[in-house]
């Protein structure tokens, strides 16, 4: 509990009692002086007073060499958790740059891989542009071939019209060597048979 300090009351001592009646200057600043100093008095036992009450909450000095043992031990301890926290956290940033480092060669010989068939299907695709080209020329020539093809069925087909004209024709000649040989029958071999038979029938009644 805090006291305030309060002022003191103003009282003298008997023996000053008969030297402030007497008068004199001298006695009055005596008088001054002592009151003064009585008042001083006072307000230092008062002050003493409210300090003796607070010394009560003050630390002594075995708290505060505990407080500081107390302190110096806390201290240690996050010491040694920071080391140890150092400690794993080095330990796993290893790690990770190991995980990387290997990441890196892995994508580094990805990288190295996807090059190659990249390079091997560019050279693919080279392949059937070239096979397409091929195939194009093939096809210029097909078509070609069909071209000639068509020509020489064109030919083929004049010359079976022609043929079928030549067919006509003989055909026609054909009647007309059945006309003459209809006709020679008719005027030579009658006669000619019946002249045989003439002669044959005259030498019978010769004979006969």
């Amino acid at each position: 509990m805090e006291h305030t300090l309060s002022a003191v009351p103003r009282y003298l001592p008997p023996l000053l009692l008969p030297l402030r009646q007497t008068g004199g200057n001298d006695m009055e600043r005596l008088t001054k002086r002592v009151e003064r100093l009585e008042q001083d008095t006072g307000q230092i036992k008062t002050d003493l007073a409210v300090l003796t009450e607070r010394s009560k909450n003050f630390a002594t000095k075995t708290d505060v060499d505990a407080l500081r043992t107390d302190q110096f031990k806390l201290r240690c301890e996050m010491l040694a958790g920071f080391a140890r926290i150092e400690k794993q956290t080095a330990a796993q940033f290893a790690r990770i740059d190991e995980k990387l480092a290997r990441a890196d060669a892995w994508t580094l010989q990805a990288n190295g891989n996807f090059a190659t068939i990249s390079e091997q299907f560019k050279r693919i695709d080279e392949q059937f542009e070239r096979i397409d080209e091929r195939f194009e020329r093939m096809d210029e020539r097909f078509e070609r071939i069909d071209e000639k093809f068509e020509r020489i069925d064109e030919r083929f087909e004049r010359i079976d019209e022609r043929f079928e004209r030549m067919d006509t024709k003989f055909e026609r000649i054909d009647e007309k060597f059945d006309r003459l040989n209809d006709r020679i029958t008719w005027t030579l071999l009658i006669p000619a048979v019946l002249a045989v038979l003439g002669w044959v029938a005259k030498e019978v009644l010769i004979r006969a």
